[in-house]
């Protein structure tokens, strides 16, 4: 008997430490109908199993999920809503979603839990190598003669692990090659492999680059073309308003915008209308340097500045303007502005300009001479008003009376003198006097004149009575306008001057400046 229970206790102790935990523990088995998977990043597993009852009584709301590491994978898990009945089993599936996780074999666990009833069994995932990347090319379409070309080469590796391939590149103009290249490289998960390509000075042609790649038994290439070109662009350099202007143009005089300019030494881009200025300050050469598509086009631009010289003879202040080499410069307008007012002249052929002192006053006069095409000059200039003559008289001694006879001649008659026309002669001038006399005293005058592209208008008042509302209007293709007095518009293509009031013998001045 002793024997007996003896044997039985062996038995058991061999037995026990092979039988599944859960069948000495819950009545409730998840039995995977396969264990075993494999897959590469992006692919998903399906994982079919089966749920046992063994217990006596029924299993309902079973959660039956997947565990393993925490990254690398996706996975599903489910609620079993329909009850499970004591010796009933019941089959479902569950699914992994692979990512881009290394390859290896993981292990994994499918767990079914009812209530506090649990079961567990394990999985087997085999992740295998992925091979797959990326190739750009990253390159302009069109680049001006002249300019370097820069081609960017790229590899990205979207594998889960290390890739070993070849590399290569070919660049060509016009079928021709131009530039090949081939390596073997190596490739860790998500690194990239970039080269940078810089032409330089490429000739005129179509271009063509093809980037290729062979890793893992895949094959890829891409490809991208360009432009170089060159046009036969003009330009203009002069020097305006106070500024060295630039403009470069094509061949229907359209602006062409983004060409290297140099002003003296200082680089520039031109704009979208193809203009580069540049303001100065000094006289003298300005070296220009432009780079036309390739074609480099040297000039020069030489900015010269006013000078004022002045002297005064009686009521009249000559000025006399100069450029930098003290050549006399016609056609400049000169600004005389005094104590009681301001008078407007422009150079002769001789550099000359005469200002009226007794519209500016005496004393000290502010002129200044302007011109687009120099750089201004102002100076001060002091003057005095002249002495005027004044009238002497004459005293006689009164004559003394003494009382003598008459001493009684005869004198023969003469005839009487022929004048002539000397009768009509004095009449016509006594009209034109009276006809002076009037338009002097009681007619406002109106003076106009041009020199070049300036239109001068003077109009003065009666020495009698003075004008009010005098209004001008001329027709003129007219730039810019200005007044010693009253408002000037330019409207329609006709300068209006337009004043309140003058006094009596007062003057008043326009200036124009023609388009």
């Amino acid at each position: 008997m002793k024997l007996r229970g003896a044997l039985i206790i062996i038995l058991l102790t061999a037995v026990l430490p092979f039988l599944p935990i859960t069948s000495a523990q819950s009545p409730l088995v998840i039995v995977p109908l396969n264990n075993d998977f494999s897959g590469v990043p992006g692919d998903t597993i399906i994982v079919p199993f089966k749920l046992e009852n063994l217990g006596n009584q029924t299993l309902e709301n079973v959660s039956v999920y997947i565990t393993g590491p925490a990254e690398g994978f996706l996975y599903q898990s489910k609620v079993i809503r329909e009850p499970i009945g004591p010796n009933q089993t019941y089959q479902d599936t569950l699914s992994i979603k692979i990512l881009n996780i290394a390859p290896g074999k993981y292990n994994l666990t499918i767990v079914a839990r009812a209530g506090s009833v649990y079961s567990e069994a394990p999985l087997t995932v085999t992740v295998k190598t992925f091979v797959d990347y990326d190739l750009k090319i990253d390159v302009g379409r069109e680049y001006p003669y002249g300019s370097n070309v820069s081609v960017i080469l790229r590899m990205d590796s979207k594998a889960n692990g290390v890739i070993i391939g070849r590399i290569g590149y070919t660049i060509t103009r016009d079928g021709e090659t131009v530039e090949n290249f081939v390596n073997t490289i190596y490739l860790n998960p998500g690194e990239r492999w970039v080269r940078n390509v810089t032409l330089s000075l490429p000739p005129v042609g179509d271009y063509t680059v093809r980037l290729w790649a062979y890793f893992g038994g895949k094959s890829k290439s891409t490809t991208a073309t360009f432009r170089v070109f060159q046009r036969n662009l003009g330009y203009k350099a002069y020097f305006e308003n106070g500024a060295i202007h630039v403009f470069v143009h094509d061949e229907s005089g359209r602006g062409v915008s983004d060409i290297s300019v140099k002003i003296n030494g200082i680089p520039f881009k031109t704009d979208e209308s193809g203009t580069v200025s540049y303001l100065v300050s000094e006289p003298g050469t300005y070296g220009i340097v432009l780079n036309l598509d390739g074609r480099i086009v040297t000039t020069f631009v030489e900015v010269k500045k006013l000078f004022i010289s002045y002297e005064q003879r009686n009521e009249t202040l000559l000025v006399r303007v100069v450029d930098s080499t003290g050549k006399p410069v016609p056609n400049i307008t000169v600004t005389a502005s005094g104590p009681i007012g301001k008078d407007y002249s422009t150079t002769n052929a001789s550099g000359l300009a005469a200002v009226d002192l007794r519209r500016t006053g005496y004393g000290t006069i502010i002129l200044k001479a302007e011109s687009s095409a120099y750089m201004g000059a102002s100076a001060s200039a002091k003057t005095v008003e002249p002495p005027r003559p004044t009238p002497t008289t004459t005293s006689s001694p009164s004559p003394t009376t003494t009382t003598a006879q008459p001493t009684m001649t005869t004198t023969p008659s003469k005839p009487p003198r022929d004048y002539g026309p000397l009768a009509l002669i004095l009449i016509v001038s006594g009209v034109l006097l009276a006809g002076t006399s009037y338009l002097a005293f009681f007619q406002q005058t109106v003076q106009e004149e041009t020199l070049d592209r300036y239109y001068f208008v003077k109009v003065k008042a009666p020495r009698l009575k003075g004008i009010d509302n005098f209004r001008f209007e001329k027709g003129v293709n007219a730039i810019e306008a200005r007044a010693t007095r009253g408002k000037v518009e330019i409207k329609d293509g006709s300068v209006i001057w337009e004043i309140d009031h003058l006094e009596p013998g007062e003057e008043a001045y326009l200036q124009v400046i023609l388009g």
